[in-house]
């Protein structure tokens, strides 16, 4: 009996570590940041994840390792793939970056705070396992 109830409470200690351990990983976490820096390999675009404040200038590097072109996009609202003529009027702001390039570029953020998506993608018929989040704070 009490190798059951032992059983329990270590489950239970394990299973409160994970959820504040997940906690922590929330964007509240992330540091406020005016440069975002992505890598483009193989797999994808890393980070997907960047806390900006509002109505700043934010520069942005991306370095595209991947043979292929990609293009990073930052959407103004929500995008429910597939992405279609419609959400083009939504894009914030958007550039490509050709296969094996490095750009900098520059863009203001938008003035409300909130959550807004990131695409990074090699095409515009991608889904919602390759959007990212970029939350934009009151300074």
């Amino acid at each position: 009996m009490r190798r059951t109830k032992y059983s329990w409470a270590c489950l239970l200690i394990m299973m409160l570590w994970l959820v504040a351990s997940l906690a922590a990983c929330s964007t509240d976490q992330l540091p406020l940041t005016s440069a975002i820096d992505v890598q483009i390999t193989q797999v994808g675009c890393h980070p997907m994840d960047w806390r900006v404040p509002a109505g700043q200038v934010i520069s942005l590097k991306i370095s595209n390792k991947a043979n292929q072109d990609y293009t990073w996009i930052f959407m103004g609202r929500p995008v429910t793939p597939p992405f279609d003529a419609a959400d083009t009027a939504n894009v914030f702001f958007t550039h490509p970056v050709s296969a094996g390039a490095s750009i900098s570029v520059q863009f203001k953020t938008p003035q409300a705070a909130g959550e807004y998506q990131v695409f990074c993608t090699p095409s515009a018929h991608f889904s919602q396992d390759q959007a990212g989040r970029i939350t934009v704070v009151q300074p």
